[in-house]
Order: structure tokens, then C-alpha cells, then sequence
């Protein structure tokens, strides 16, 4: 079905071809005169669209579903998703995807443990970078399953497995029940065994190659917003500029899985529903 827009072209061009009237035309063609007199009245999207570059600037990993929720939330720009996508698209603001090495085999979806409640599943791992002068960077990345709230960040030069009971210590506010890691060493280690032993901990292995999701999906944002986009001068230099990403994730970053909203907004609405 031809739309109006194009049928009032294709009029006015037949007219200026044909050097005919108005009213002629529309009869010929049977288009009405009301949408041949029609002038279009282009919007003015200028305030969303340099809202929309405001946003992407400072959040250059985020596609067009967060920058909406952010703009709503935080420019105070109500407008439809539709308008907003397609201003996304013409700004050219869409990100380009990061080519990553794919691991073998399939991976498993490892579900929720159900039976506990929040803070009592975490997720851990590791994830490397380097500094400005070569030296390796290794932080420690910790996840809680039902809210997806990250308590803390470990960054170190080098973290062995009698740093990591101390350190969930402090992060949580409760120890969990459950631990979730890979074969690591660190995880493996005599000192964590021991720790988890003591406290009365499960720790719940992932098979080789088929990793947890929710901590994987957490170290992919975790590469992807932050340490493929700052440089590390030194390791006080990582640590704030990791800890600031980290302040972000829980508090201001929409998360798809939680209703686009923070870590933190559905940990306390959870809460609340809960007391109620």
C-alpha cells in the first residue's frame, strides 16, 4: 500500500511535468486535496539527540535500551522509544561489537539454586589486565546471584588463595552458603579449602569449559566498559578507576535481567516486597 507521503510526491510531480492544476491532479489520481496541500512540519529532535550524545559520550558501551532508561531518568526527557531509536540511529551512536575468542565445546546455563535466599549464592573469578609498564593486573570479581549486587572488587598485582576468605569476609555483609568457582588454583588451594571447610561453606565447581553464566556475563561488562576503555597508569590508578566502574554497576548501570533497573534498586524493591 502506497503511503500519502509518497502519493502527494508522485502528484505534485505529475503536475509540475504536465503543468496542470492542482485540483486536476488530485482528481485524476484520486488523492484528496487536504493531503496534497499538506506541508510537512519536520520536529525539532535536537534536545533529545545531543541528550542521547551526552549519554553515549559517557557511557560508550551502552546500547540504545540503557541509554533510554538513562535518558528518562536522568536528562528527565520523556519520549517514545520509537523516536528515541531511530534519533539512536541516525547520530550513528550504535556501538560496534568486540571481536572475542570463543571457547570450545557448548556452554550450560547453570540456573539459580532456588532454595536459598539473597546473599547466600555468590559467584567469584578472575580477571586479568596489564598496567602502563607491563605488569600484570589481576582483579577478583565477585558476584551475588539473586539481585546481581558485586560487594567489592579485589585489585591486585598478585592474589593467592589465602587472600580470598579474608577478603569475602569483609566484602559481604553475611557469608553465603554457596561459593560458585571454576578449577583455579586459587580456588583449589589447601588455604580456600580450609577457609570454606571452617565455615561451613559449599563450594560448587563449574565443569571445565562450561563456566558459570552470571559471573562470565559480569567479567564480560566488567572487560568491556571498563578495562578495554582506560589505560592503567599504575595499580592505585586501576584501583580507583576500577572501583569507580564498580560504584556504577551497582548504582547507576540499568541491568536488562533485573527490569532495567540497578543491582541496587531491585535489591531493595525485593527487600521491600518481601517485608510487605
Amino acid at each position: 500500500m502506497v503511503g500519502p507521503k509518497l502519493r502527494r510526491e508522485t502528484a505534485r510531480y505529475v503536475q509540475q511535468k504536465f503543468a496542470i492544476s492542482a485540483s486536476r491532479v488530485c482528481r485524476v489520481l484520486g488523492l484528496a486535496r487536504s493531503t496534497f496541500d499538506y506541508r510537512e512540519q519536520p520536529r525539532d529532535d535536537s534536545e533529545v539527540g545531543d541528550a542521547l550524545a551526552d549519554l553515549a559520550g559517557q557511557n560508550k558501551r551502552f546500547g540504545h535500551p540503557r541509554l533510554f532508561i538513562l535518558l528518562k531518568r536522568e536528562k528527565k526527557i520523556i519520549v517514545n522509544h520509537k523516536r528515541s531509536e531511530r534519533i539512536y540511529q541516525l547520530l550513528g551512536l550504535q556501538i560496534k561489537n568486540r571481536k572475542r575468542k570463543k571457547l570450545g565445546g557448548g556452554r550450560i546455563n547453570v540456573g539459580p539454586i532456588t532454595p536459598y535466599g539473597a546473599g547466600e549464592v555468590i559467584a567469584i573469578d578472575f580477571v586479568f589486565d596489564y598496567i602502563e609498564c607491563g605488569r600484570r593486573l589481576k582483579t577478583l570479581t565477585i558476584v551475588e546471584e539473586q539481585t546481581k549486587i558485586s560487594p567489592a572488587l579485589l585489585v591486585a598485582h598478585s592474589i593467592t588463595g589465602k587472600d580470598l576468605g579474608p577478603f569475602i569476609e569483609l566484602a559481604c555483609e553475611k557469608l553465603p552458603r554457596v561459593i560458585r568457582v571454576d578449577q583455579g588454583t586459587e580456588f583449589t588451594s589447601r588455604a580456600f579449602l580450609d577457609w570454606a571447610y571452617k565455615n561451613r561453606i559449599q563450594l560448587e565447581f563449574t565443569r571445565v569449559r562450561k563456566p558459570n553464566q552470571l559471573i562470565e556475563s559480569f567479567n564480560s561488562r566488567f572487560r568491556d566498559e571498563c578495562l578495554n576503555e582506560h589505560l592503567f597508569h599504575d595499580l592505585e590508578d586501576a584501583i580507583e578507576k576500577i572501583n569507580q566502574w564498580h560504584d556504577r554497576y551497582n548504582n547507576y548501570n540499568p541491568h536488562s535481567s533485573l527490569e532495567m533497573m540497578t543491582p541496587v534498586e531491585f535489591a531493595r524493591r525485593r527487600e521491600s516486597m518481601l517485608i510487605a
